[in-house]
């Protein structure tokens, strides 16, 4: 169980060079049909259940354990069941609170500044979309916790730790939940193994036709979700797998250019020469001395 602990910060005039400002973190355990939230919060902070409240700048709170309602002036209350993060906006009215039943695990952090207001206005972050279902995650509940100790120990240059472990925290909850969608997709799963199939079919020129029916699906089908999922067509990518394992053997072997040709079958010395050249900008005799 956590010990409950909080911290605000005083706040210097001068906008922070990281461009993000650390207010005040904390964490709590509210037990099952405990009063919520804690008197001890200044009063700028205060929650009443009733009036709602609104804040001068934005916080993610971390929900371990537990469950609780949530009603924002941008979302119809929702009831939510740990784990979750939720994010509150500036000036956003809102009201929070666990379950009587169950209370529950909080883990807050507020900050302000010139990134999260960019975030919120390029549609990054959004008032409307405040919650991300992200599971148990290690990496977030230790960046919360990280936080939590720069703020209250104010050690030299706790500042820019807390800011930059904020984006991290912004980032992964903004990430995974798309991350976790995609995962569950059934496509996914081919597009994995066509990856597979391309690295380890480098050593040779590849159809993608070919390829695309040996995985059972449609050609433009399987380019269009491929592109999709990595950025690349099918081509590029198996072309740019070819093109690092070819720099690989010029740097790190004294396989001759025809030997190297011979390897990875293309056509003749003067094909991959040709090929090479057209990648880097320069023949792969160049380049080799060049790496070397």
């Amino acid at each position: 169980m956590i010990t409950d602990s909080f911290s605000y910060l005083p706040q210097s005039e001068d906008p922070s060079a990281w461009n993000v400002r650390v207010l005040g973190a904390g964490q709590a355990n509210i037990e099952a049909n405990q009063d919520y939230p804690a008197s001890e919060h200044p009063s700028d902070y205060a929650l009443d259940w009733e009036k709602g409240r609104t804040l001068p700048a934005f916080q993610v709170l971390y929900i371990t354990r537990g469950s609780g309602l949530i009603e924002t002036s941008q979302t119809p209350a929702t009831k939510l069941e740990a784990p979750f993060i939720f994010l509150l906006f500036p000036e956003t009215w809102h009201r929070y609170r666990p379950s009587p039943e169950t209370g529950w695990q909080e883990h807050w952090i507020g900050f302000d500044g010139p990134i999260p207001q960019n975030l919120l206005e390029t549609g990054v972050i959004d008032s409307k979309r405040p919650f991300f279902e992200i599971g148990h995650h290690d990496a977030i509940l230790a960046l919360f916790q990280l936080i939590l100790d720069e703020v209250k120990n104010e050690a030299l240059g706790f500042r820019r730790i807390a800011a930059a472990s904020i984006l991290q925290i912004l980032a992964l909850a903004t990430s995974l939940p798309l991350r976790q969608e995609e995962e569950n997709q059934p496509m996914r799963a081919v597009i994995r193994q066509a990856s597979f199939l391309l690295r380890e079919r480098t050593d040779s020129n590849l159809s993608v036709q070919t390829l695309a029916d040996e995985l059972n699906v449609g050609y433009t089908y399987f380019r269009r979700l491929f592109k999709k999922y990595t950025g690349f067509s099918p081509k590029q990518y198996h072309t740019q797998l070819r093109f690092e394992r070819v720099k690989r053997l010029l740097s790190e072997t004294d396989l001759s250019i025809s030997e190297i040709a011979n390897l990875l079958n293309f056509d003749s010395t003067f094909h991959l020469s040709q090929w090479f050249k057209k990648l880097s900008g320069t023949p792969p005799s160049t380049w080799r001395q060049a790496s070397r």
